[in-house]
């Protein structure tokens, strides 16, 4: 193809001719699906390393291109040199001295796409002996956070609507007792702001975000 006033080849047309083929010439994409969907399935048990990997490329199962093979192939590589990785628990404490701890963490813009954070979320069983993992999820946040803190509140709002407050029913239950509930942060500015009730940096986060 020539760009008829110069009679030269049209190379930017070209350049994206080339790149569409590239995309379109997948080969996983009629099984990306049932393969992604069966690593999930052990990561949710045993590895929640792989969480964030196969979450990120579930978002592309109806837009699946060569890319994504190559990211595919990059993850399970991944999982055939780490088959000697175990995640374990134990217990070594009665139910009087244990408790659920509640982890949240987030990454800031870690989707380059769209410039959206991913919510990390850890729950366990804690005590001066016993150390128990019981849940873990790893989810893109819906909003697009403009600072750390901001993106660790979502994240913390998260962890404790979905797994915090629901943990708290079944431990008190298991434990006979009022088990309560530890949230960790790593995040300075987003303690102060939780402690407080209130940022004036963030004071835009209730309308952006939906959340208090």
């Amino acid at each position: 193809e020539t760009d008829l006033a110069k009679g030269t080849p049209n190379y930017e047309e070209l350049a994206k001719q080339a790149e569409e083929q590239l995309r379109s010439a997948s080969e996983l994409k009629p099984y990306a699906a049932k393969v992604l969907m069966k690593i999930l399935y052990a990561a949710r048990y045993a590895r929640f390393d792989l969480l964030r990997a196969v979450c990120f490329l579930a978002q592309f199962i109806t837009k699946w291109d060569a890319t994504c093979d190559k990211r595919l192939y990059r993850l399970v590589c991944y999982i055939h040199s780490t088959l000697h990785y175990r995640m374990t628990g134990w217990v070594g404490d009665g139910a009087n001295d244990v408790s659920p701890h509640l982890f949240a963490d987030a990454d800031l813009a870690g989707d380059g796409n769209n410039s959206r954070s991913t919510s990390g979320i850890h729950l366990c069983l804690l005590g001066p002996n016993t150390l128990f993992p019981l849940a873990g999820q790893c989810k893109k946040q819906g909003c697009v956070s403009h600072s750390t803190p901001e993106a660790e509140v979502v994240a913390a709002d998260l962890a404790m609507r979905a797994h915090g407050l629901p943990a708290l029913d079944v431990w008190d239950l298991l434990l006979n007792r009022r088990a309560g509930l530890d949230l960790h942060e790593d995040n300075e500015t987003a303690i102060i702001v939780m402690r407080n009730g209130y940022s004036p940096a963030l004071r835009h986060v209730s309308r952006t975000h939906g959340i208090d």
